[in-house]
């Protein structure tokens, strides 16, 4: 086996090793993001500011690992998206190809759910920053948060 061959073996098990990475990686951030918006629900600001250092390290692993795994498609010589993944997993030998494709569409899954959870999150966010403003400015007629910008009641 020559040289391009042996790079090429390990960039493909570098790909499978890091669906399976980021499966685990997106199972935990599903759970922190469950986990903080308890801690949103309870408003522990503390816990949130602890909680928060910790899902934005695990989010910039996952972030890391999808760039290393579209750098790695590219290498190979896919597109270094969905679409090159796809493509590598039908090239794979049969005995790897339904169970890198189970895991790829199970990451994707995963993702969506990730996804769909920091979503609800953020409404959750929004709508205690609606109240709040509420609570502090009553005589307000702003009923969209602003984020700073000058009030002449304040």
């Amino acid at each position: 086996m020559d040289k391009s061959q042996v790079n090429k073996r390990e960039l493909v098990q570098g790909l499978i090793r890091d669906i399976r990475q980021d499966l685990e990686g997106y199972s935990q951030l599903k759970s922190m993001l469950k986990y903080q918006r308890e801690l949103m629900q309870r408003t522990d600001n503390q816990g949130l500011t602890a909680h928060n250092a910790r899902q934005t390290a695990l989010c910039n692993k996952l972030a890391l690992r999808a760039k290393q795994r579209s750098d790695s498609l590219t290498a190979l010589g896919f597109k270094g998206d969905n679409s090159g993944m796809k493509r590598l997993i039908s090239a794979l030998p049969d005995h790897l190809r339904s169970q890198i494709k189970l895991q790829w569409d199970n990451l994707q899954l995963s993702v969506k759910d990730c996804q769909q959870a920091n979503e609800v999150n953020g409404r959750l966010l929004v709508m205690q920053q609606e109240t709040l403003n509420h609570l502090l400015y009553p005589d307000s007629q702003h009923q969209q948060i602003d984020y700073g910008a000058s009030h002449p009641n304040r």
